[in-house]
């Protein structure tokens, strides 16, 4: 081959490999450039909104609006359209269980002039505050093959008139929280699975009628399990493994397993398993969290209550803090949470002392505690028995604050003298109760008319709730059974939800997976039960 023809073949595989880069995987090509907006290159993509404003990928990635499900989000009275394989490219008639509507089927050509122009298969215009993305032929190659894949794959835990659904207990969680989710899940779904077959009477009748729903709401028997984690936490991937191997479920309903939830949630998130609303004080704090969704960060969050309480009453400069928690995972988890949430010239005042995980405090090891540190405000994250020490002692040794917090004491069954109590500032997320009414009228009155009124009041009150939410949310599937759609819709329908009495206060964005994110500082009252607490006002760091 002489020198010319050798330069002419070089142009051309240059300008080839220009316009085509070689993608090893175009489906994760796509699905990186439809969830983060990052092309076959590894730089944002670009777009134009609204006629003329320039946009980064990053900022409008597909899953902004359309989100991880392909199945589309409502916002301002406006609905994303639904860019599923099935919704894109199959011929769609109207079904009664699909939220999906009819139209034509797109092919890659008019998919890309969508994309691209913002005309649909149709020719009519979109609406435009949809992108118009400024995509090379690598990059539109690659959303397509994407988007071909997007809702095909089998769901696990699904049937035509069936859901498996499991809660996950361990012996490590305290006894009345296991007690609490079995109980409740259990009688839940019996009732849940009696009622079924009326639902779904009711809302064929309510389709056919002239004035009835506008769309289905789907129902499934609910098969409920409990998998039980037995031993270390070491060893609970492997039981949970084979637990997922033998019985893949749709969704993990509440759960109890103590301090180590974490070894749950990163299972979660690797099986791509939805996790609704568990019991734990220490949930993880994890970059990357889509499928499990908590009441809240727990000890972390009560610790940066605490903070904001602190600095809300001294000057951060001269007060002497003290924080005395058990050496364990929840109890350095909010120490160290603590020392964040304080500015520098406060962290440099602040002492912590660890105890060790289970001893007991006499009144002579307090006394030589808060002698040593000298604090203006002791912060006693401990328990109930570690506190009986400090609550022997004289009033007037003690500093002017004491800080304590739910996640570590129960104030509703412990006492002490009045001049003490009158310092205590407590840290507490819950519903105030009023005297010789329910605390959390919503759930105690249904566990009471289960006989199961025994039961821890908290515990099965979070376990109720998790039921009810996700019971609302799986209805709100139609027949479109997506583990990530299960999230979508609980993110949306969970925001401001007056569906619990358990918390004065919850809201819940695209993206966040804490309900709550406030606490009240409460003072103590010498009055029993649910009075226990005196209205304060409620922070959220």
């Amino acid at each position: 081959m002489g020198i010319h023809a050798r330069f002419v073949l070089w142009i051309l595989v240059a300008a080839l490999g220009q316009t085509l880069p070689a993608v090893a995987d175009p489906v994760a090509a796509g699905e990186r450039l439809y969830r983060d907006g990052i092309g076959v290159d590894g730089k944002p993509v670009t777009a134009i909104v609204q006629g003329d404003v320039p946009v980064s990928g990053t900022q409008l990635a597909c899953t902004g609006c359309h989100k991880r499900s392909g199945l589309g989000a409502s916002e301002g009275g406006k609905r994303a359209l639904m860019v599923t394989a099935a919704a894109l490219f199959s011929p769609q008639a109207a079904q009664p269980g699909s939220v999906v509507k009819r139209r034509l089927p797109y092919s890659d050509t008019t998919l890309a002039r969508a994309i691209e122009t913002g005309v649909a298969v149709d020719g009519r215009a979109l609406d435009s505050l949809m992108p118009r993305y400024r995509l090379s032929r690598a990059d539109m190659s690659a959303i397509t093959a994407y988007l071909r894949t997007l809702g095909t794959q089998a769901v696990p835990g699904v049937s035509t008139d069936e859901l498996e659904l499991v809660t996950i207990v361990a012996a490590s969680a305290p006894a009345h929280e296991r007690e609490a989710v079995t109980a409740v899940l259990q009688r839940f779904a019996e009732l849940k699975n009696g009622g079924t077959r009326n639902e779904q009477r009711r809302a064929d009748a309510a389709r056919r009628h002239p004035y009835g729903e506008r769309h289905a709401r789907g129902f499934r028997h609910w098969n409920l399990s409990v998998w039980a984690l037995n031993g270390p936490p070491s060893d609970w991937p492997r039981q949970l493994e084979a637990l997922y191997a033998a019985h893949p479920p749709f969704a993990v309903i509440s759960g109890a397993v103590g301090d180590d939830w974490a070894v749950v949630h990163d299972f979660c998130e690797r099986r791509e398993l939805p996790c609704v609303l568990p019991l734990t004080r220490l949930a993880p704090e994890r970059p990357a969290n889509f499928f499990n969704v908590y009441y809240s960060s727990g000890v972390r969050l009560e610790a940066q209550v605490t903070a904001r309480s602190i600095l809300q009453g001294e000057d951060p400069t001269g007060a002497r803090v003290l924080v005395v928690h058990p050496d364990d995972a929840a109890g350095r988890a909010a120490a160290e949470a603590l020392r964040q949430a304080l500015p520098l010239a406060a962290q440099a005042n602040l002492v912590v002392h660890a105890l060790a995980a289970g001893a007991n405090q006499s009144l002579q090891d307090w006394q030589k505690i808060l002698a040593s540190a000298r604090p203006s405000t002791l912060v006693a994250w401990v328990s109930a028995s570690q506190l009986q020490g400090l609550l022997q002692a004289d009033a007037a040794t003690l500093p002017g604050r004491i800080y304590t917090a739910s996640s570590f004491t129960d104030w509703q069954s412990l006492r002490a003298a009045p001049a003490l109590e009158s310092r205590v500032l407590h840290t507490y997320p819950y519903t105030l109760g009023a005297a010789g009414g329910y605390q959390f009228p919503r759930e105690d009155v249904w566990l009471k008319s289960q006989g199961l009124s025994g039961l821890d009041p908290r515990a099965a009150a979070g376990a109720l709730f998790a039921c009810h939410a996700t019971g609302e949310a799986l209805a709100g599937l139609a027949d479109n059974y997506s583990r990530e759609y299960l999230i979508e819709t609980l993110e949306h329908m969970l925001d401001g939800t007056n569906m619990t009495s358990l918390y004065p206060v919850t809201t819940l964005g695209t993206s966040q997976r804490y309900l709550v994110k406030g606490a009240y500082v409460v003072r103590l009252s010498p009055e029993y039960g649910a009075a226990r607490f005196q209205q304060a006002g409620w922070i959220q760091p």
